[in-house]
């Protein structure tokens, strides 16, 4: 089964080497070109072409979970031929100058992320980096970006966006422990007010944007909910209890792959012959985002990346708080959001949202204006609530120059920690945030 699939490999050392505090002496001696410098130190995995400047056990563990995660992808989708041969490449980058400079002298591109899939005249395949990136944000950003290239050689530019945009997201939230795979409490609530809204798009519509109208309808979309939607559609799409179950979604993969017009692949796997059958179909759809219940690991995990990346706008300027309630006063002041663009494999969290902070039920993070009060807590979705906080001093960490830390303060069962390392020796260097298992 296609979630079965996606969660039977672990990506711990994925995680592990895009996400420690690794620099060697190599990042400080006289600058050559990346390019020049990683050239005798290439080699071929299954899958890539890998040229990297991490160090050589981190290059290889790397290399080895891309293989995993490339096998995992086109099995889960269903095998599709690619229409490009030939081993593509993946680029890894300890600074994000080293591939900024690389992308666009030997490829001519501008880099969009972190993490990306990439293709010109001058080659194509995936590029990451880990300087001044959460672990979490690169190891899911890699993820995205195999999903991406792999979509884009199997079906080339005819996929539906909106499904390309669903899969990506869904790929990237599988976890680093084999967990995962679902949805925090904020984009599930994001979904359940966009789907419900008067004026909301239905399935069809969503499907049949090209991609100049996905484009401009995404632009045009400040909260995201488009892209969350999308994800949505997805699951609803390959949840293991599914009436006509993933061996449709594979059928659909698999007559885009060979030409077939993407509305018209959809309308063919899934029966949808006529304007009833299009309704019938936005119901079900519209049920599910009403019924699926928050991954309350996922709304934790997706706190803490909210809380780090607002402890670490606090710090550049200076305040950081010395307690969380301080920290909660600070963050809806300045209306904060993270991520503050949105990422496969994370939901928009905003400070707007008065359950970031209180384990209760009822964000609804398309809302603006001032904050609200949290909803009354419905006990059917206890499952979906998130965990108290606390900052941990600094006193206790290994540097007490650092942020403070945040632990979940009172579930045995989800026991994350926010912590914090530099991926650069340079003191004006920013911390960086990655969320490990136990306080």
């Amino acid at each position: 089964m296609f979630i079965a699939s996606l969660m039977q490999h672990s990506f711990f050392a994925l995680t592990a080497t895009l996400g420690g505090s690794a620099f060697d002496a190599q990042s400080v001696t006289a600058r050559t070109s990346w390019w020049e410098r990683t050239g005798a130190s290439k080699f071929a995995a299954q899958s890539h072409a890998v040229r990297s400047d991490l160090p050589q056990s981190s290059s290889r563990a790397t290399a080895a979970d891309i293989d995993r995660a490339w096998l995992m992808i086109d099995t889960a989708l269903g095998s599709l031929r690619p229409r490009t041969r030939g081993l593509q490449e993946a680029l890894l980058f300890q600074s994000q100058e080293d591939l900024s400079e690389t992308m666009r002298t030997q490829f001519a591109i501008d880099p969009p992320s972190e993490a990306f899939a990439f293709r010109s005249p001058l080659g194509q395949g995936i590029a990451v980096c880990t300087e001044d990136t959460p672990a979490p944000i690169a190891a899911r950003g890699l993820r995205a970006a195999l999903c991406g290239e792999y979509l884009r050689l199997a079906c080339a530019g005819d996929l539906a966006p909106a499904v390309q945009c669903g899969l990506l997201d869904f790929v990237a939230r599988w976890d680093s422990t084999g967990g995962g795979g679902g949805v925090g409490d904020a984009g599930a609530s994001l979904v359940r007010s966009a789907a419900g809204a008067k004026n909301a798009l239905s399935v069809q519509a969503i499907l049949s944007m090209d991609r100049s109208q996905w484009t401009a309808a995404v632009a045009a979309d400040p909260h995201g909910s488009l892209c969350e939607q999308s994800a949505s559609i997805i699951r609803f799409l390959t949840q293991p209890k599914s009436q006509r179950g993933i061996a449709a979604f594979q059928a659909y993969l698999r007559l885009v792959a060979e030409g077939t017009p993407s509305s018209d692949a959809f309308a063919l796997a899934y029966g949808l012959s006529s304007d009833g059958a299009w309704r019938d179909f936005d119901a079900q759809w519209r049920a599910f985002t009403k019924s699926e219940k928050a991954n309350p690991a996922e709304t934790v995990r997706e706190r803490l990346a909210f809380f780090g990346e607002g402890l670490r706008m606090l710090d550049a300027a200076g305040s950081l708080p010395l307690d969380f309630d301080a920290l909660a006063v600070a963050l809806t002041d300045q209306r904060f959001s993270a991520p503050r663009a949105w990422r496969p494999g994370f939901s928009c969290v905003s400070a707007e949202c008065a359950s970031v902070f209180s384990p209760v039920d009822g964000c609804d993070s398309s809302r603006d204006g001032p904050p609200s009060a949290p909803a009354k807590a419905d006990p059917s979705k206890a499952a979906a609530r998130g965990a108290k906080f606390r900052l941990e001093s600094t006193e206790s960490s290994s540097d007490p120059k650092s942020p403070p830390a945040v632990v979940v303060a009172d579930s045995q069962t989800l026991r994350f920690k926010l912590s914090w390392f530099k991926t650069r020796p340079a003191s004006e260097a920013p911390w960086v945030w990655d969320i490990t298992r136990g306080n």
